[in-house]
């Protein structure tokens, strides 16, 4: 169930999205995705909170991967694997904006931002602490803007640019 509403969140917005839909997509009836999730709202939640995990999962294999390298070679690895997370879960970008009340989000967003910055200051020479969190916010926010031009037939373009100017960034810094 949680993969056709992870398809239609992507193809039509959470918001034009019904739970009939949803299960339609699945092939199930929609007393037992009510039966699992009361609200779309709940289905949402379970969704972003399975999402963020793996998430976590991914950046604490990059750490070991990483860790005492140059900020630069920590700069692409993060972004090769937050380009192939956001490629593999599009659901994810859809769920973690998401409008209204859901400040459950903040916790899921604090441990990301804590763990990339976590990569930056484990780099050698380590960036400072500052740094790494203005990093971490802003390494996210540059795959989103690749994002908004996927389909575009410069998409590839975009990304090399956006891949370019984290480059630019961390090569001045070391």
């Amino acid at each position: 169930m949680q993969a056709a509403a992870a398809a239609l969140f992507v193809e039509k917005g959470y918001d034009a999205t019904t739970m009939t839909e949803i299960a339609a997509r699945a092939g199930a009836s929609i007393g037992s995705l009510y039966l699992f999730f009361p609200t779309k709202h709940s289905l949402a939640e379970a969704m972003l909170m399975e999402l963020a995990e793996t998430l976590s999962t991914r950046l604490v294999a990059l750490k070991e991967r990483v860790g005492g390298r140059k900020a630069v070679e920590v700069g692409d690895a993060l972004f090769d694997e937050l380009a192939d997370f956001t490629h593999r879960y599009p659901a994810y970008g859809v769920l973690i904006d998401l409008s209204g009340e859901y400040s459950w989000r903040l916790g899921l967003r604090a441990r990301r931002r804590a763990q990339i910055a976590a990569l930056f200051q484990e780099a050698e020479p380590a960036l400072p602490r500052e740094q790494a969190e203005h990093l971490a916010v802003i390494v996210p926010q540059l795959l989103r803007m690749g994002l908004l031009v996927s389909g575009r037939p410069d998409a590839e373009g975009v990304m090399t640019e956006l891949r370019a100017m984290l480059r630019h960034h961390l090569e001045r810094s070391e």
